[in-house]
């Protein structure tokens, strides 16, 4: 048997030994004075620890002194005393990190060559540090074992990470897994792989794992696989966890068995672990909210918002909740206790956004009767639109903005700016919603569209040839953007898009192809859109403030209702560029057809 072996023995008996005389009844016994004071108390178990942390430090180093050449030993003796240094507990912690500091010193010294004295020394090291160190040795890696190696790309990932190089962290996960199916890098390996669009090569990675022997890191598999993976692939990993006789808590299990589409499991896997309301999660909640939903199950639905109600001291989100519940079971959602309070909350909403254009057109009324008892009144920019229809207009269409996810999803603005999901369903309930919203806001405008005359909304004036330039340009940019995309080009359009319009159209897609994307983007919203803002918000302010003023406002407004900040500005001054048109043009007609052509271009940009 080799040496080092039977000196790490020696270590180990004595360190038994020395842990034993602690625990052993003291020959001498405390004094009274000392068991009065708990913490000298304490010292004095503190020191005799130490001093048997130090007998055993001592039998390694007699260890090592007669075996310099054994590596393995001298990494053994850096792994012991790490053990205390990185202690939190210890008043002696520092002198044991010297001594770690001591031991980092001799294995660079006398072995820098072994393998697993390069890897202790790259664990002790952290980001850019770890990166330097780590990278030459890939190279010196061919010889090692293949456990070696993957503890190598485990801490190189490790420390890409920590710098946010996640195609590199990524990267070196996947080599870790490769070369050990059971590397804790498995979850990062996935993720790397499905962003990259090999969702098919992460599922059979996943599959191929051996199980772990804890509930809570086959958990975190089975959450990843939700996250990014194909449906199957999820529910398939809890279906072997579970076979191998693994616990999987029922909230994790319900996520993997909802987006396989099978809501009644997903419910009983619920019901047969449900967490202890007191401990139960604002996310977890929502959770079993929208499985209720999606299962149309309006009993679940309306305990889960009863419990939600008397556990939140605020019921501000659960109110869109309601509504959901109002608009599936409007008998269950009046009738169910506890929840009167919710309905109240939802009939507050919807009167803030009907009242909320006032803080916007009440000082403008003000400022408009000031000037006409001046004698001093602007033209308007259409002759029967005024404020108040400036304000219903605007009305219906934040109501029907907002308040139509809410009935449709239980969620107000998540559904249109977030979302809590990235799913095809998900994607396609945002495209049903905003062709509700259409819809809604469409009926209810209707009365006010005939106050425009047909003139009105074809426009009365000629047209010139200079007037084209400031359109040209709105387009021109949407165009040479459109360009760079087509030749494989960094465009400013293609990135960062807005998680709600990328599903809009993505859903609109799924749904009806191309076609229906354009008839929605470019036909639809381009219309109720341009007379909203362009037709009553800004003719309306226009009667009370110089068109210059009123162009800014309704310009403000418009690109920040789209929630979009990368292109806010841009929002900005294609409603400038088309409130300029309607005044130009004296109707509604260019103004939409800019609208649509823009977004036509978008479209084609992010779709074609």
């Amino acid at each position: 048997m080799p040496h080092g072996i039977f000196a790490f023995i020696f270590a180990v008996a004595t360190s038994t030994a020395a842990m034993a005389s602690i625990a052993a009844p003291t020959v001498t016994p405390l004094s009274t004075d000392v068991l009065h004071a708990p913490e000298r108390a304490a010292a004095l178990v503190s020191n005799r620890q130490q001093s048997a942390y130090n007998e055993v430090l001592s039998a390694y180093r007699d260890a090592l002194r007669a075996n310099p050449g054994d590596a393995a030993l001298a990494v053994a003796e850096c792994r012991y005393i790490q053990g205390f240094a990185w202690s939190e507990d210890l008043s002696w912690a520092d002198a044991a990190a010297k001594d770690l500091d001591d031991c980092k010193a001799l294995l660079a010294k006398h072995f820098a060559a072994d393998p697993d004295a390069a890897l202790l020394q790259l664990e002790q090291r952290y980001g850019k540090a770890a990166i330097e160190y780590g990278e030459p040795l890939l190279a010196r890696s061919a010889n090692w074992t293949p456990a070696q190696r993957a503890q190598l790309h485990t801490l190189l990932s490790r420390a890409y990470a920590m710098q946010h190089d996640e195609h590199r962290a990524g990267e070196q996960a996947l080599l870790a897994v490769q070369l050990d199916p059971a590397s804790v890098q498995l979850v990062a390996a996935i993720r790397y792989l499905a962003k990259d669009g090999r969702a098919p090569e992460a599922v059979k990675l996943l599959t191929a794992a051996p199980l772990p022997k804890f509930q809570w890191q086959e958990s975190g598999r089975i959450i990843v696989a939700v996250d990014v993976l194909p449906a199957p692939a999820a529910r398939d990993e809890l279906r072997r966890a579970q076979r191998a006789g693994l616990k999987i808590d029922g909230y994790t299990a319900a996520r993997a068995l909802r987006q396989a589409g099978d809501l009644a499991a997903a419910q009983a896997a619920l019901a047969a672990d449900p967490p202890p309301a007191a401990n139960e999660t604002p996310q977890k909640r929502q959770f079993r909210l929208d499985l209720a939903f999606e299962a149309r199950n309006t009993t679940a639905a309306a305990q889960v918002l009863s419990d939600w109600v008397k556990q939140s001291s605020s019921a501000t989100p659960l109110a869109y909740g309601y509504a959901r519940l109002l608009a599936l079971d409007p008998a269950r959602a009046i009738a169910a206790p506890g929840l009167a309070l919710l309905a109240g909350m939802l009939g507050v909403y919807l009167l803030t956004f009907a009242l909320s254009p006032g803080l916007l057109l009440f000082p403008v009324h003000y400022r408009g009767t000031v000037r006409a008892r001046l004698g001093k009144p602007f033209t308007p920019l259409f002759e029967r639109i005024g404020l108040r229809h400036a304000w219903y207009a605007f009305a219906v269409f934040i109501v029907a903005l907002f308040m139509v996810p809410a009935f449709r999803s239980g969620s107000m603005g998540e559904l249109l700016s977030t979302g809590s999901q990235s799913s095809l369903d998900w994607q396609r309930e945002v495209a049903i919603s905003e062709f509700w919203m259409i819809a809604i806001a469409t009926l209810c405008l209707g009365w006010l569209a005939r106050r425009l005359s047909w003139r009105e909304w074809l426009g009365s004036r000629n047209w010139k040839a200079g007037w084209l330039l400031l359109p040209f340009c709105c387009l021109g940019y949407v165009w040479f953007e459109y360009v760079k995309h087509r030749h494989g080009l960094p465009d400013a359009h293609a990135t960062a898009l807005a998680p709600w319009l990328a599903a809009l159209i993505a859903g609109a897609r799924s749904m009806g192809g191309l076609p229906l994307v354009l008839l929605l983007l470019a036909g639809l919203v381009p219309v109720l859109e341009e007379f909203v803002f362009r037709g009553c918000l800004l003719g309306g302010l226009s009667r009370h403030l110089s068109f210059g003023w009123a162009n800014v406002l309704q310009a403000v407004v418009f690109s920040g209702m789209h929630r979009d900040p990368p292109r806010m500005v841009f929002y900005f001054l294609l409603a400038l560029v088309a409130g300029w048109m309607a005044k130009k043009t004296r109707g509604l007609a260019m103004p939409i057809l800019l609208h649509a052509m823009n977004n036509a271009l978008f479209v084609l940009l992010v779709a074609g």
